[in-house]
């Protein structure tokens, strides 16, 4: 019986039940109320309120949740219509009012009967605020009907008709809808000026701010295509002595538009029978705006002036001379004077007290002043106690002088004298303008002296707009090119920093005075007709200046070839070959052999096309590995040859050492075995991963000018190097996969989303990945990384994109610090020292992924963020001096900043690096084998890295920095 019940037992657990496979469950979404209905709803409410706090409440809710179903709208309009018919209080009725405009906006409404319920609902109104705001509201709603001209000119009438209300804000709104809405053009231009006409009334309103309203239409309107009437320039001379200030603002544009509109007119002076034209006229007048009393209108006026280039050359000269006019009255000749003395008669007539008095002693303010409005504005513009006003009279002075060889020649003492300026913008801005005029110029030694007088200028910023402007103009003698040059050697001991700006200072003064700097060679050079002088020091940062200064002189000028000595001629070849940009070829007579450069074809590209074609010819792995090493030791060493190239060849080079250490990966089968997990070759695999992954986020971030199938390469390549990195992680280390897994699954969606919007088949190996994953249900790390592991195993190599001669590798040059000083910065410890740093950041394309990288002596390394302002866009000169932007403007920046060192107490003075990288962390917050990061604090603060971080990318070596942190002080 026993052996009974257990064998009953057993089969009854040993039975396999096979289920049947239970329906999906489908969700049932419970929609919830969009934000239309539930402002239907607070419609509704509306009706439910008491008071009329209850209802304003209500109307702010619709307007925060304001969207509305198309069938809706017309009885939500209908609904508040009747609320606001009902309602006392006035604020009500303008939030009503103020909806209206808003529901207009909403597709599906019907803006025409919007307009008819407003100009209903605001026959009966009395309230001044509620009139302004349904005028507002019908501005807004005509705006959103622009080509229809009845509505807008019915809605005219309507502003026409409530300009007669006592309110000035009804009249700014009605005024401001006539502006925008007055139908202009073709058959309407009758009826548009006489509109204008009626506008002309309210500029002589009692009220400021509707004349300064009028006056804005009036612009407004011209400024939509119908011209104001040449007529009304009087009436707006008038408005330029109004006691507001709004009102002088816009009369001020009303004058500028109208000498711009119509410059040849020609008006009658007030008090003389003269005739003038309209735009000096008009320069006369804004020029009298640069004595306002308001800075808003001087820099207004200052603003305007640059633009009048069709003013009168001697309007124009006037504006810099202030002695112009004799006591404030207008010159008569002899003849003149004499014929008003007959007509006036010889004696008094005794009815009037003091009509006899000396006409010297005659009050100025009864003198007419159109003579005079120009006199002196620019200089009294320079001369503004506010840095807006002498900014604006800057450009307008360099903008007219662009226009006037003439008027830049006179202009030019004054650009200079602002080189005094408190204010840092404003002598950065004399500098700039002074260096776009110097093709007009020549600068005298007075001139040059006050000019040189502000080198001695802390601002780096100063002293390098000071190069670029000596290297741009033009100098009058041989002792301003000895002063300039001198001034320059000087400054170049007090600012060590400014040497390359000073080498490509002088080497243009150089190319543009050859006739100048040839009378100086044997005083520079210090040769000696008769004795031997010593030999100067090649590596003297003052000597190179001047070798710059002769040699490319001496390029225009082959009769100061035969001044140099030996060791000149020397200095020459070792210059030539250390810097090529700033030495010119010059062609060497007799045994000497010829410097001049030879353009030769070179064929690299060819030579880059057969490297990568000889791989696809491999009959075997083992041949095609040996070709792979032998094309990236070819590749890297034609980087450093021909610059064409470089970047593809380092591009190239760098995916085929990544095909190469994927490859050695691969085939060791350690990298998928749990039992390496605490041996050294765990290790050397996990150090070969980081490294791997460090390739593939430099063939990502670091080269511009990729086309799409060179990021597609990359991109699936990154996607192999992830799925090796996720297998390794989950098989043969204790690290959590999850974030890992997580990256390698967004990795597989995002290379899948570019291949097909860029319509490119994806790589065996992508294909197989995107075909798992698509299948795969559970997507745990486990299940995953079983699924990649086979595909992994049976992979093979890819072969490179093609090049492409566009690709360029982002790079950085450090200038400051050179790494050459040997004295330390000593700094208490705990406290920062600032470390200033210069350098050159070639094709970057994301500046805000660059930090400076600092490496102390015990190992502790620090990321620093710079600030934004810290990078410069990178300009050329052309060969006139102005700034050009280059064609990688965009990708090219300079980096000024100063990096903030700091450490405990040391033993004695090391060294620290200092260097500039990339910092990926952002763009790649799923990378990384189990580094810890610090929390990021702001702009500058540092942020802790360890070396093997893939996401830090160096973009060049480091510069070593000596520093010694002294213990603190302890006071008795």
């Amino acid at each position: 019986m026993a052996a009974l019940l257990k064998k009953r037992a057993l089969a009854e657990y040993s039975q396999v039940i096979q289920e049947q496979p239970k329906p999906l469950k489908k969700l049932r979404l419970v929609k919830k109320l969009i934000s239309g209905s539930s402002a239907a709803a607070y419609v509704g409410l509306l009706e439910k309120s008491k008071t009329s706090n209850d209802a304003l409440q209500v109307l702010l809710r619709i307007s925060d949740s304001l969207k509305f179903q198309e069938e809706d709208l017309a009885d939500v309009v209908k609904k508040l219509a009747e609320h606001f018919q009902q309602e006392n209080e006035s604020v009500v009725r303008a939030k009503i009012l103020s909806l209206f405009g808003d529901i207009g906006k909403e597709p599906g409404a019907d803006i025409q009967s919007i307009i008819e319920e407003i100009i209903q609902l605001l026959k009966k109104e009395e309230s001044h605020k509620v009139i302004a705001q349904g005028i507002s509201a019908l501005l807004r709603l005509g705006k959103l009907l622009p080509d229809n001209v009845s509505v807008h000119q019915k809605l005219v009438l309507v502003a026409k008709q409530y300009l007669t209300d006592t309110s000035h804000y009804v009249k700014c709104k009605c005024l401001e809808l006539i502006g925008e809405l007055l139908p202009v053009g073709g058959n309407s231009e009758s009826s548009a000026q006489t509109v204008m006409r009626h506008v002309g009334d309210y500029t002589r309103s009692e009220e400021a701010r509707v004349r300064s309203a009028a006056f804005r239409t009036m612009l407004t309107v011209h400024e939509r295509g119908s011209k104001l009437d040449s007529s009304v320039y009087s009436e707006v001379c008038l408005a330029l002595k109004d006691d507001y200030e709004i009102v002088r603002q816009v009369a001020l544009k009303l004058v500028w538009v109208l000498g711009q509109t119509y410059p040849e007119n020609t008006i009658t002076l007030a008090e003389s029978e003269e005739e003038i034209r309209l735009v000096d006229d008009a320069f006369a007048k804004v020029c009298l705006m640069i004595n306002d009393l308001s800075m808003r209108v001087r820099t207004l006026a200052a603003q305007f002036l640059g633009t009048m280039t069709l003013v009168s050359p001697k309007f124009l000269q006037q504006t810099l001379d202030k002695k112009l006019m004799s006591n404030m009255r207008k010159k008569f000749s002899a003849h003149e004077r004499a014929w008003e003395s007959v007509t006036s008669g010889e004696w008094a007539s005794g009815k009037k007290w003091g009509d006899d008095a000396p006409r010297e002693l005659m009050d100025a303010d009864s003198v007419s002043l159109m003579s005079s409005g120009s006199c002196g504005a620019f200089v009294h513009g320079l001369e503004d106690e506010y840095q807006e006003v002498r900014n604006a009279s800057v450009d307008s002075l360099c903008s007219l002088s662009l226009n006037n060889p003439q008027f830049a020649q006179m202009s030019l003492d004054f650009l200079v004298d602002m080189f005094n300026d408190e204010i840092e913008d404003v002598r950065l801005k004399a500098i700039d303008s002074l260096t776009k005029i110097s093709k007009y110029t020549v600068l005298r030694e007075d001139q040059l002296e006050t000019i040189l007088g502000a080198l001695k200028d802390f601002s780096i910023d100063v002293r390098e707009g000071l190069h670029k402007m000596l290297s741009a103009c033009r100098l009058s003698s041989k002792g301003c090119l000895q002063m300039c040059v001198e001034s320059l050697l000087d400054n170049l001991k007090k600012y060590p920093m400014d040497r390359r700006s000073t080498w490509r200072c002088l080497q243009r003064i150089g190319q543009a005075h050859p006739e100048l700097t040839l009378p100086l060679v044997p005083e520079l050079l210090a040769i000696h007709p008769f004795f031997d002088t010593p030999e100067p020091d090649v590596e003297d940062p003052s000597y190179i200046c001047i070798l710059i200064l002769v040699f490319n002189a001496a390029q225009h000028c082959p009769t100061m070839l035969q001044l140099f000595e030996e060791h000149t001629l020397k200095h020459y070849s070792y210059l030539r070959d250390t810097m090529p940009n700033l030495v010119p070829a010059l062609r060497l007579d007799g045994s000497r052999r010829s410097a001049e450069l030879v353009s030769v074809e070179t064929g690299t590209a060819q030579f880059l096309d057969s490297i990568l074609a000889r791989m696809e010819a491999a009959p075997n792995p083992r041949i095609r590995e040996e070709l792979l090493e032998a094309a990236q030791r070819d590749l890297t060493r034609l980087a450093t040859i021909d610059s064409a190239v470089a970047g593809a060849a380092q591009f190239s080079a760098l995916y085929i050492g990544s095909q190469l250490l994927m490859g050695k990966l691969l085939s060791n089968r350690l990298w998928a075995n749990p039992s390496t997990l605490a041996t050294q070759q765990g290790s050397i695999i996990r150090n070969s991963i980081t490294q791997l992954l460090q390739h593939c986020l430099k063939l990502q971030h670091l080269f511009v000018g990729l086309k799409e199938e060179d990021l597609a390469a990359v991109k699936q390549f990154k996607l192999k190097a992830l799925a090796l990195q996720f297998v390794y992680i989950v098989r043969a280390s204790n690290s959590s996969a999850l974030a890992v897994c997580e990256h390698f699954l967004e990795q597989v969606e995002d290379t899948q989303r570019y291949l097909s919007e860029q319509g490119l088949q994806p790589e065996p190996f992508t294909a197989s990945v995107f075909k798992e994953m698509g299948q795969l249900e559970d997507t745990k790390p486990g299940p995953v990384a079983r699924t990649v592991l086979p595909l992994l195993q049976v992979s093979s190599p890819a072969p490179p994109p093609p090049p492409n001669i566009a690709v360029r590798m982002s790079t950085a040059v450090i200038t400051e610090p050179t790494g050459e000083v040997d004295a330390a910065l000593k700094f208490t410890a705990g406290l920062v020292v600032g470390v200033p740093l210069d350098a050159e950041l070639c094709n970057v394309r994301n500046t805000a992924t660059l930090r400076v990288k600092v490496k102390y002596p015990d190992q502790q390394t620090q990321l620093i963020v710079p600030k934004r302002s810290d990078f410069r866009p990178m300009l050329l000169s052309d060969s006139e001096g102005n700034n050009v932007t280059s064609d990688t403007s965009d990708t090219d920046f300079r980096l000024l900043t100063t990096v903030l060192v700091s450490h405990q107490v040391w033993t004695e003075a090391c060294t620290i690096d200092v260097s500039l990288a990339l910092d990926l962390t952002d763009v790649e917050s799923g990378l990384g084998l189990g580094t810890g990061l610090a929390s990021r604090k702001g702009i500058g603060a540092g942020i802790a890295k360890t070396d093997g971080d893939p996401c830090v990318i160096d973009l060049c070596k480091p510069v070593k920095v000596y520093v010694s942190p002294k213990p603190v002080k302890r006071g008795i």
